[in-house]
């Protein structure tokens, strides 16, 4: 029963993964974009809540659980990061048009901020998500669910007014650009909590029941703004949206059989999700694509859906490696 229930999750993270793959091929058609973004890097989180629930009588208390979080997310988000920056450093020394200087600094302090570089983002959001989540969990029942309800309306109104979803295209001397840094770090897992819990109860809906849930909200998700946690592109209604999708989802895979692929997929997501963009490999399967597309002809949907399979194929040696050779840099023993 319990190997059963962390397939399921492993099966949601799999398609949670292979749609943050589809979303970052640059040609993706925009109504495709609005509807993955809507739930799948929310559905991370939904997952992050189910665990919590599944785990919610192991004993273990709060900064126990902190402290596996340090070494299972900030672990491999300190990796990656000095990994990219190396990587950047030396392109920005030998081919300082392509990445100024000044663009270098500004991600050495994006890193060290947590605010993190491309996806890396993610991974601290998601640790100070599930540390504020382990702090309030021992608290009574609504009065957790208030306490969250209330730090994601602080941390939206505080986005909000502040225009922070405007960040990225302002002037800032280091200091103030290393204190929004900061701010926006912590309010991405602010914001994130409600996810969180809404993992928390969607671990005890029954397989199959909620799948049509998904219909209503990829429909609403066609007629809402683009959402991405990332730059605080954020709207009430996105909570909706994610809601409707990860609870079809959650009850979709409970009711499947166990898929191998998906499963493998999500077991292995946190690699996939670190190296498929910063390593450029989306990139390189892209460029492959192009030619291929040459001699095939293929539209545009068949292209991107292509690519994203490809992705995934190539990262098979690439997360091996990790798996084997360097598992303490992602937070794990070596196989």
């Amino acid at each position: 029963m319990q190997q059963k229930r962390l397939d399921y999750l492993d099966m949601a993270k799999g398609i949670g993964i292979f749609l943050v793959i589809l979303g970052h091929i640059e040609y993706i058609q925009e109504d495709t974009l609005k509807w993955i973004s809507s739930f799948h890097m929310p559905l991370f989180f939904v997952v992050g809540g189910i665990l919590a629930y599944l785990k919610r009588d192991t004993g273990r208390s709060a900064f126990e659980t902190i402290g596996s979080r340090i070494q299972g997310v900030l672990t491999p988000y300190l990796s990656f990061s000095l990994m990219l920056l190396a990587m950047n450093t030396i392109t920005s020394i030998r081919n300082p048009e392509t990445l100024s200087g000044t663009v270098l600094a500004k991600q050495y302090i994006d890193t060290f901020t947590g605010y993190g570089v491309h996806i890396l983002w993610f991974l601290p959001a998601y640790f100070i998500a599930g540390a504020v989540f382990a702090l309030v969990q021992g608290m009574r029942e609504w009065q957790r669910n208030l306490m969250i309800l209330l730090l994601a309306l602080g941390a939206y109104v505080l986005s909000a007014g502040l225009g922070l979803d405007q960040y990225v295209t302002w002037e800032c001397s280091p200091i103030r650009y290393l204190g929004y840094d900061l701010l926006i770090t912590v309010l991405r897992g602010l914001l994130a909590l409600p996810f969180l819990l809404m993992g928390w109860y969607l671990a005890k809906i029954p397989k199959g029941w909620l799948t049509f849930l998904l219909l209503p909200g990829s429909l609403l998700a066609l007629r809402s703004p683009v959402f991405d946690l990332h730059y605080l592109y954020l709207h009430p209604v996105h909570y909706l949206n994610a809601f409707l999708c990860c609870a079809g989802i959650v009850s979709l895979v409970k009711a499947l059989p166990v898929s191998r692929v998906l499963c493998w997929l999500g077991r292995n997501s946190l690699v996939i999700m670190c190296t498929h963009a910063t390593f450029l490999v989306v990139y390189y399967v892209s460029l492959g694509m192009f030619f291929l597309k040459k001699w095939i002809p293929m539209s545009q949907p068949v292209f991107n859906l292509g690519v994203a399979i490809l992705v995934c194929a190539a990262e098979v040696p690439i997360v091996w490696i990790f798996n084997r050779r360097f598992g303490h840099l992602i937070g794990r023993s070596s196989k």
